[in-house]
């Protein structure tokens, strides 16, 4: 009645029909829920031209969703997709509240996300390099850097470059460069042995 309206709005697989009927049930009127289903309205007027009515309709579901500061920043991260898309309301300031929220609480996934809708849209974005200190040593002193880092650890799930591209929302052409920077950096032959490495890294690694 909340979270799964605003997914079908935002997939395209909930008109303004469906919009109604679940906006009118009493559970769709619970603080919780009423926050989400005010972003899936701002994103159906949104798509209907009225870029005005939608943006009030976001203000009102931030005021709603007050007492819940990681729903509101999760709303506001899938509605600014949305509203780049179409030109309404200000997405770029959405997603970097957003990206600031989940990077403060350790969400990297999230906060990568944003980031990615940022550049994806010309917008520039604040790098995020901390981290170095869970490089081992013998691979700080080899110059790998965090990004490098973060593609390394899921070489050792033998993932293609557009997996590890998917996971860390890069494009496959960066993480083929990252790969490649690794072989020479770690002396290794070829990438096969750079993922033994990588595995055996891994199960070095706290857990």
């Amino acid at each position: 009645h909340g979270l799964r309206l605003l997914l079908d709005v935002l997939a395209g697989e909930a008109d303004w029909d469906h919009y109604h009927r679940t906006a009118a049930t009493s559970a769709s009127r619970m603080r919780w829920n009423r926050q989400f289903v005010l972003l899936a309205h701002a994103v159906l007027l949104g798509r209907s031209g009225e870029a005005s009515a939608a943006a009030s309709a976001v203000a009102e579901a931030e005021a709603l969703a007050a007492p819940y500061p990681t729903a509101l920043h999760l709303g506001l991260r899938l509605t600014a997709e949305a509203a780049l898309e179409n030109g309404w309301g200000d997405p770029a300031a959405w997603l970097r509240r957003a990206e600031e929220h989940f990077h403060a609480a350790s969400v990297p996934d999230v906060a990568g996300a944003c980031r990615a809708l940022l550049r994806q849209f010309g917008v520039s974005v604040r790098q995020r390099r901390s981290g170095a200190d869970r490089i081992p040593a013998q691979l700080r002193a080899l110059g790998v850097t965090v990004r490098e880092y973060e593609v390394f650890q899921l070489l050792a799930e033998r993932l293609s470059n557009k997996a590890i591209a998917g996971r860390l929302y890069i494009s496959p052409r960066t993480v083929e460069k990252h790969v490649a920077a690794l072989v020479t950096k770690t002396a290794r032959p070829d990438r096969e042995a750079l993922c033994d490495l990588s595995a055996s890294d891994a199960a070095t690694r706290p857990r």
